[in-house]
């Protein structure tokens, strides 16, 4: 079966899901760190005045943080349910003034904007992996929409990672409804047996992302695994969470092995920088 993208779907899913995808960084310290992951390169990336593109936004975790770092964000989803709960976290934290307007908006069609009109842009969490056979239309749609110059900061799920965090859980699968589902997986890298129960998304490896990317108009600027000394050790860092030094220097030694070449595939997302070209 090929995976066509159905927006919709993902649409329902994620209206559905609702506040759960506000609380899931805080399930523990494999979470916390990809969050952590994810804030460090919007601080090494995103300029206090820039007019950022927070695509995919969902409750607003990375609204927030554009916003404390004195960017004007125009917040965009594909679920109405996410955009409400961005509003309402938003405005908690007191950084209601920072959001520009809030869209209802398809990753793969972002024609109500036009080219160039974002200094950055965010989209992170996965909305590029749901896309299946429209990833080439999304990714030229976030480069449009971008500045000549500008950042695209974006995440995606990844294979080798989110199989080594859930591995009893993919065994459990294995062995209940047998091993070609997951054979399935790893070899197409799409989940979309009816385990999915409506969550149908594609896992990336590093070398096809890279491929991705360089098929379009930019130029790879870093790229990381977004957790992997936190992965399967979250027994051991619970301990460690509460002491501030110690958690601080765990975060440096995470930071450094996380950009390894050999362990971009190894965390359960994959995060990029790329450059849109001057010329493009």
């Amino acid at each position: 079966m090929t995976p066509r993208y159905d927006p919709d779907q993902i649409r329902a899913f994620y209206d559905a899901y609702g506040e759960r995808e506000w609380e899931r960084f805080d399930l523990g310290p494999a979470n916390r760190v990809n969050f952590y992951m994810h804030r460090r390169y919007l601080e090494r990336y995103i300029q206090a005045g820039d007019h950022v593109l927070d695509v995919g936004a969902g409750p607003g975790r990375f609204t927030i943080e554009l916003a404390k770092l004195g960017a004007t964000v125009t917040v965009a989803d594909i679920s109405p349910r996410q955009l409400e709960l961005n509003r309402v976290k938003v405005r908690e934290a007191g950084h209601e003034s920072s959001v520009a307007d809030h869209v209802l908006a398809d990753v793969a069609d972002l024609s109500r904007f036009p080219p160039g009109r974002f200094d950055a842009v965010v989209c992170y969490g996965g909305p590029l992996s749901y896309v299946f056979e429209r990833a080439d239309d999304a990714l030229s749609e976030l480069l449009r929409v971008t500045k000549p110059g500008g950042y695209i900061l974006l995440s995606v799920m990844s294979l080798a990672g989110t199989l080594r965090r859930f591995l009893r859980e993919a065994l459990d699968v294995a062995r209940d409804h047998g091993a070609d589902m997951l054979h399935d997986i790893i070899a197409t890298g799409d989940q979309i047996s009816p385990l999915a129960e409506g969550h149908r998304f594609h896992y990336y490896r590093w070398a096809e992302l890279k491929r991705l990317l360089r098929r379009h108009p930019c130029t790879i600027a870093t790229a990381t695994a977004a957790n992997f000394l936190a992965i399967r050790n979250e027994d051991a860092l619970q301990e460690i969470m509460a002491d501030a030094d110690q958690w601080a220097a765990f975060l440096q030694w995470e930071v450094a092995v996380c950009q390894e070449p050999g362990v971009l595939d190894g965390g359960t997302h994959i995060i990029a920088v790329v450059r849109r070209t001057e010329t493009s």
